[in-house]
């Protein structure tokens, strides 16, 4: 289904920017449901703290869904740049390109959240920084986040950017350079 739509964009228009805002809307009612359910479970664990801890992690779902739904959609119209014109689409679950990438990329989210924490207690000042460093604000322009998601400063990222320089100190002095 995603990768229909996906398809129909690059045949009418043969722009992958079209292809990629194209499955970006069409994947949005399962990105809000999958959004919806995690977010009733933080609701749940997260009733008994205090109400800041709660919105700072509404925040950090929000903008995760917001760089799921952007990481399928580029993938996906990566995959369909390279089918052949006139070749069948594969569905998405056997599509060799577009596991791999979805593979990669949310491997690199992944690795970027379980490193967040770790990170925001070793490295407190590197986080603003090195989001802004791997901010891809080209594609912010492209994929504004859904409404649902109300994200007050949209932010997305590349994932494994972020992560390498969160890990890597920064010369401090010119010795160390």
């Amino acid at each position: 289904m995603w990768l229909a739509a996906c398809g129909a964009a690059v045949a009418q228009t043969g722009d992958e920017d079209s292809a990629v805002q194209a499955v970006y809307a069409s994947i949005e009612n399962s990105i809000h449901r999958e959004y919806d359910a995690v977010l009733g479970v933080v609701s749940r664990k997260e009733s008994e703290s205090p109400t800041g801890r709660f919105e700072k992690m509404r925040d950090v779902v929000r903008t995760m869904y917001y760089n799921k739904a952007a990481v399928f959609s580029n993938c996906a119209a990566e995959a369909e740049q390279y089918r052949a014109p006139g070749a069948p689409r594969v569905p998405a679950s056997q599509n060799l390109l577009l596991n791999t990438c979805l593979e990669e990329k949310l491997g690199e989210l992944n690795k970027f959240s379980n490193m967040l924490g770790y990170a925001t207690t070793f490295f407190p000042d590197r986080i603003e920084r090195c989001g802004e460093a791997s901010r891809l604000h080209d594609r912010e322009k492209l994929l504004p986040p859904y409404g649902f998601l109300q994200i007050a400063e949209p932010k997305l990222y590349d994932f494994a950017r972020y992560t390498t320089c969160l890990m890597k100190s920064e010369a401090t002095s010119p010795a160390a350079r």
